[in-house]
This record gives C-alpha cells, sequence and structure tokens, in this order.
C-alpha cells in the first residue's frame, strides 16, 4: 500500500455459529463516523429484536484516529475487546462490528465467551471484500444546475466517494462529496478557477 492508505471493507458481510445453544451473528460494515457505527448498530438490533446482547466495536481511519468497544451487559473483557482484537488483527479501519447473541441457556465462562465473540468476528472479515482506502476531504458546494454536470466531472475524475453524499436540488444545487485528500489542493485550483469564470455559487474544502 502507498503511503496514507489502509484497509477496510466494501459492505456488509456477516457469519452465524451456535456454540453450546447460544446464537452468535457477527457482521461487520464500513463506517467512518460515530453516528454511522450507531445507526449500523441499531439496523442490526432491529432486524435481530428479541437478542440477549449486541457487542460492537470500531476503529475509525480519522483524523483523529478512534476506536471503541463494548461488552453491552457481558463480563467485563469478554465481548467488545474480542471483537475490537480482531479489526486490529486485519488492520481495518473505517469499519465497524457488532456480535449479536441469542443465550441459549449454557454458560461459556470467560475464555469461551471471548473465543465465541473473537471468532465470530473474524469469520465475518474473512466474508467481507477487503478494499484499499485513503483518507477524504469533504467538499461542500453550490451551484447552478449549468455546474452540476461539470463538477460531477470533476469529482469523479478525482476519484470521489459519491456513497456519503447529500446532495439537495431546489433554485440551486447543494451537497457534499468527498474526494481523497492528496488532491484538495489541486482540486481547490480548479475550483476556483471554475467559480471565477462561471456559476459555482460557493465551495468549502474541510
Amino acid at each position: 500500500m502507498e503511503e496514507g492508505q489502509y484497509l477496510s471493507v466494501s459492505g456488509l458481510a456477516c457469519f452465524e455459529m451456535t456454540i453450546k445453544r447460544s446464537r452468535f451473528i457477527a457482521c461487520v460494515e464500513r463506517a467512518s463516523t460515530r453516528a454511522e457505527a450507531e445507526s449500523f448498530l441499531k439496523s442490526i438490533a432491529s432486524g435481530y429484536p428479541k437478542a440477549n446482547h449486541y457487542c460492537w466495536a470500531y476503529r475509525f481511519a480519522g483524523p483523529p484516529e478512534a476506536e471503541y468497544s463494548t461488552d453491552a451487559g457481558e463480563p467485563s473483557g469478554t465481548a467488545g475487546r474480542p471483537i475490537l482484537g480482531a479489526l486490529k488483527k486485519f488492520s481495518l479501519l473505517d469499519v465497524a462490528a457488532v456480535v449479536t447473541r441469542y443465550y441459549g441457556g449454557i454458560k461459556l465462562g470467560v475464555r469461551g465467551l471471548i473465543a465465541a465473540y473473537g471468532e465470530t468476528v473474524t469469520r465475518a472479515i474473512e466474508n467481507a471484500d477487503i478494499v484499499i482506502r485513503e483518507p477524504m476531504t469533504e467538499i461542500s458546494f453550490t451551484c447552478s444546475y449549468e455546474i452540476y454536470a461539470i463538477l460531477n466531472e470533476l469529482f469523479s475524475r478525482a476519484g470521489a466517494d459519491f456513497s456519503a453524499s447529500n446532495t439537495v436540488f431546489g433554485e440551486t444545487v447543494r451537497g457534499e462529496v468527498f474526494i481523497p485528500k492528496r488532491l484538495s489542493v489541486a482540486m481547490a485550483k480548479e475550483l476556483s478557477e471554475l467559480k471565477a469564470r462561471a456559476r459555482l455559487l460557493n465551495y468549502l474544502i474541510s
């Protein structure tokens, strides 16, 4: 990998296993903010509404880099830590993992829980499509409809990530897009030139 690049997952991947009648369902998904990770957790919980535990962890590329894990009612250190450990083992960033557990009536003990949570997440990651990513910069823009097509061409050429875009079409077009951070200086120059000669009303590179 080139400097600044990192590994992540392209989308949702899951794995399910039963251990001593307890059902464990591990799912990993791309997430780069706490809000995205919590939204993922809520979607998993709504899909398995009668589960006993939803233990989870995340790692973000940042900046700043961040990581978090929780046992969510399981004995301390038996769930969140092994989930986070699996993400670290594969060197994944901008990813969240949730393990849903239906208790089967037989206690697994501390070692058993650690092994169960760690293995299910590991198997989910092995089912995932691992991709190389790089730090992204957000661009917010407001423009006329005529300029919107030009912007889309510029952003596409820069390898923009449109998955988190939020475009609003009104009297003008307002939206956000993410481009590789290494291209932000060149993009700022292009946007400045476009604003000077056309109806690019406003832009902000954060």
